[in-house]
Formats: C-alpha cells, sequence, structure tokens
C-alpha cells in the first residue's frame, strides 16, 4: 500500500459525511478493541501532540490512526510541519486531516492533496440521498414509497443527521411494514406542519414580530436555514396540489387520494389554501427557489438567505 493511500484529507461542507467518512477510515485500519489505545484526535493548535501521536508506535495493533479536525484552521507553520512530515511519513500511522470546503481555497491544498488520499464529503444531490434512505431502510427489511422519501426530503432538507435520526424512528414505528408518505407526516412533520402553519399564518397577517418570533424558536430548536426552507416548499407543494386538484373540480376525497394524507387533515390544508391565488403561491415558490439558489451558490449566507426571503414573502 503507498503512503499517500494511508493518509488522507476528508472535504467537504457536510459535518455528517465527514465524521462518516472518518469513522469508515478508522474501522478500516483499527478493530473496536484497538480503537481506545490507537485512535486520538486533535485540534488544529495541537501540532506538537499531532506530532507526537504520529511518531508513537501503535500497541497491540498494526497502524494508528491519527485525526485532525478543522484542518482548514491549521496555522502556516503547523501545515508546513505537516507537509514536511508527509515527505516520509510514518508506515505505522494514518493521518487523517478533516476539513470544511473552504480549505481548497488554501495555498497548501495542492500540495497537500498531491501527498494524501483526498475523500470528498461534500452533501450529495437529491438521487444520491434517496438512495441513502432506501439502502439504510432495506437494510433492515423495510420499504419507503417515492412519496415518504420525497417529503422526508422536502422536510429535513439536505441533513444527513437528521434524515438519519428521522429513518431510525420510523424503522421503529413502522414494525416492519411498509412506510407511506402518511407515516412520515405523523411523526416527522406533525410538529413541523404546526410550526410552518404558524409561520405562514404571521406572514399572512403581515406580523413581521410574529414570524420572526416563530424563526428564532425554529433556530432554538437547532433547525437549520436549510431545513426550515424545506419545510415551507412542502408547504408549498401540498398548496400547489391542492390548487390543482380544486381546478378540475375535485373535493377533498380527490386532494386526500393525491397528497396521501387523511381527508381529516384535507381539510385543515383546504382551509389554509384558500388564503392563496394560483400567483401568489407561483410567486413564492420562484422566492423558495431564488433563496436555495443563493444558499448553494454562496451568494449569501444561510440564515442570511432565509430572513430575506421571509421579508419578501412579508412583502406580498
Amino acid at each position: 500500500m503507498k503512503c499517500s493511500d494511508m493518509n488522507y484529507l476528508i472535504i467537504g461542507d457536510d459535518e455528517y459525511i465527514r465524521d462518516d467518512r472518518t469513522a469508515k477510515i478508522r474501522e478500516r485500519f483499527l478493530s473496536p478493541d484497538e480503537v481506545e489505545l490507537n485512535y486520538s484526535a486533535h485540534d488544529p493548535e495541537n501540532i506538537d501532540a499531532i506530532m507526537d501521536s504520529l511518531g508513537t508506535m501503535p500497541f497491540i495493533a498494526e497502524k494508528r490512526v491519527v485525526l485532525v479536525r478543522e484542518a482548514q484552521r491549521v496555522a502556516e507553520r503547523s501545515m508546513e510541519t505537516i507537509l514536511s512530515y508527509l515527505e516520509k511519513p510514518s508506515a505505522t500511522s494514518v493521518l487523517v486531516l478533516s476539513s470544511d470546503g473552504s480549505f481548497k481555497k488554501n495555498k497548501f491544498y495542492r500540495k497537500l492533496s498531491s501527498k494524501v488520499k483526498v475523500v470528498d464529503a461534500n452533501t450529495p444531490d437529491k438521487a444520491a440521498i434517496r438512495k441513502f434512505i432506501s439502502s439504510f431502510l432495506k437494510e433492515k427489511g423495510i420499504e419507503i414509497t417515492r412519496e415518504a422519501a420525497d417529503l422526508i426530503l422536502e422536510l429535513k432538507g439536505e441533513d444527513l443527521a437528521g434524515i438519519k435520526t428521522e429513518l431510525e424512528k420510523l424503522a421503529g414505528y413502522s414494525g416492519g411494514g411498509k412506510i407511506e408518505a402518511v407515516h412520515v407526516e405523523e411523526l416527522v412533520g406533525r410538529s413541523v406542519s404546526e410550526t410552518v402553519f404558524k409561520l405562514v399564518d404571521a406572514i399572512n397577517s403581515r406580523d413581521a414580530d410574529w414570524a420572526f418570533r416563530i424563526l428564532n424558536d425554529l433556530y432554538g430548536q437547532k433547525k437549520q436555514a436549510p431545513e426550515i426552507i424545506g419545510y415551507l416548499g412542502w408547504y408549498l407543494r401540498m398548496m400547489q396540489k391542492i390548487a390543482l386538484v380544486s381546478s378540475r373540480g375535485g373535493g377533498t376525497s380527490a386532494i386526500a387520494a393525491e397528497t396521501g394524507y387523511s381527508p381529516a387533515y384535507v381539510k385543515r390544508l383546504l382551509g389554509q389554501s384558500k388564503k392563496y391565488p394560483v400567483k401568489r403561491i407561483d410567486r413564492w415558490v420562484w422566492l423558495l427557489f431564488e433563496a436555495d439558489r443563493e444558499i448553494k451558490t454562496g451568494l449569501k449566507e444561510p440564515e442570511l438567505a432565509l430572513e430575506t426571503l421571509l421579508v419578501r414573502f412579508l412583502n406580498g
């Protein structure tokens, strides 16, 4: 095995994926019994501890794994020390540097990436997340409908850690049966929909103070801006479906069939939908996509993009 295959740079903006990739590397080189004495994780400021760990022989194991967290914050002199080490790395140590995507702009990135194996840790696209959802549940012998997977994506956004948590809850809740969209709404979306209804009521009332209090409550619950935008996307999608079915003359039962929700829940959605002319829904959807684009392209910080979106909603 080449030395460059034994030292890694895990780089990307998804913290869950970085942690997952780190765990897989650790498991590749160390058994569970070997981890305690042969694995260490270090902050970027502790270059002396990092180098000491890399120079220490493993104890009753073939390798020692040394993780450097937040490598984008490693000081220049410390990075030069690491690069010097990588000229002739230890055959018994595995160096793992974990960094967000900003490290690609670091002047040391090109040189470092030529000496280690670079592992991507960016958020996958929606198709890959759907595959993750299906695979996770398939391992437990559970099926999930495409509509249910789509709803998880809408409610949780691209938060893989959050999605995994919800899948674990759904797996236990399902009792081994197929997971439908209605199950996701009942377990994942119930409290979410209540909050979204309140947020939209505040917007419709042009009550900025109320709307931003609700937003701050969501932040207090550790909800991230992309996830909140996902909640609003789910809500607007429901409004669009109701408007479409209603325009064809469909009533409560037809809407229930289209959305997968119970007639009682559909009646509540119908009450909300009366506040939205089609043109207003279309404008809000456009604004939602614009906020999502601003976040993904880095034009705005996620919180600023979301708060700008709320202001635009409040203005009509």
